[in-house]
């Protein structure tokens, strides 16, 4: 016996499975188990986290890791579109490589089509959940993809970095967002897209704000109402406290006020911990590396907001703990 739950189903006797995906090289193995071991350790339901290695040491020290399936670059390799990807995207060290970016689509849009996924959430791997990821699920029930803002900037489509951020992107097995998944994905690959210029402007994540127009009746969520999410680009407008994350509204939320107030107070759900750089050697962590012409961070000052420090102590020891745990050296 099956009940219809969205576009799920939930069998009698058995729990639900929330697919995720994600994606990385050896350097940032330690964030992904983190990843891994945050959702096992707030999460009930059964997961599974669909985990591209992008290179042999990934593939083999996530092999026998509880919740992970690991695919190995040959399994996007094959894919006639692939070469283009390549071509277009290149690889760089860090945390700016346009070809890892890109294989955030490329990646989720095999496992919808080539694993037959009915659902699936993109994650990147330096995100902590503190919450039951369950509450994500729930509020995307009957939607067909869902989206985060950076919480820091209205809806301006001159706006170099997008309004939305790639960090989780949510999509349904319904028509409306597999095509939007392969907008997505053809956007990326091919970058002589007639949308390039205008959205084309911070990897893949601007042409997220396409979808509403390149698909009639696709049903879109954000999620920053009911999911509270936080990051280093908008700390400067949150308050953190026992896993409660106050935020202000806004220039990006200036005409969604809830009640009269443009403060919102929500349970912490996750937190996208991006340009995180730990010495494990001495101990110690920076928020942020330094890359931009003038030298100086990207972050800013973040630490003084309430909260803030203690979170990004909190990140480091788990970190610490998953180098030990999966000898991670």
């Amino acid at each position: 016996m099956a009940w219809m739950l969205g576009r799920r189903f939930i069998y009698k006797g058995q729990k639900l499975m929330y697919h995720l995906s994600a994606i990385s090289d050896f350097n940032y193995l330690i964030y992904g188990l983190a990843l891994r071991d945050s959702i096992d350790n707030h999460t009930e339901s059964d997961f599974l986290i669909h985990y591209l290695a992008l290179d042999k040491e990934t593939s083999q020290a996530l092999k026998g890791v509880p919740n992970i399936k690991v695919y190995e670059m040959d399994v996007v390799e094959k894919d006639e579109m692939f070469e283009l990807l390549k071509q277009n995207n290149p690889s760089k060290p860090g945390d700016l490589s346009p070809f890892h970016w890109a294989l955030a689509s490329f990646f989720t849009h095999y496992l919808m089509n080539e694993e037959g996924l009915d659902h699936c959430l993109y994650s990147d791997t330096d995100i902590c959940f503190y919450n039951d990821i369950k509450s994500i699920f729930d509020c995307l029930e009957n939607e067909d993809i869902g989206l985060v803002t950076h919480k820091h900037l209205p809806l301006d489509y001159m706006q170099s970095v997008g309004y939305y951020n790639v960090g989780v992107v949510y999509f349904s097995g319904s028509e409306e967002s597999r095509q939007c998944l392969k907008f997505w994905r053809d956007c990326v690959v091919d970058k002589n897209n007639p949308y390039a210029e205008k959205f084309g402007t911070c990897g893949d994540q601007k042409y997220l704000e396409l979808f509403d127009f390149i698909c009639d009746g696709v049903k879109i969520k954000v999620l920053d109402h009911e999911i509270g999410h936080a990051a280093p680009w908008n700390f400067s407008l949150s308050a953190i406290e026992n896993k409660k994350l106050t935020w202000d509204m806004g220039p990006a939320f200036y005409d969604c006020m809830i009640n009269g107030e443009n403060e919102i107070t929500q349970d912490l759900v996750f937190v996208h911990f991006s340009h995180f750089t730990p010495n494990y050697e001495k101990n110690t962590y920076e928020i942020d590396f330094n890359f931009e012409p003038d030298g100086k961070p990207c972050w800013g000052n973040v630490l003084p907001q309430p909260g803030v420090e203690e979170i990004y102590d909190e990140y480091f020891e788990l970190c610490k703990n998953t180098r030990r745990k999966y000898n991670i050296l």
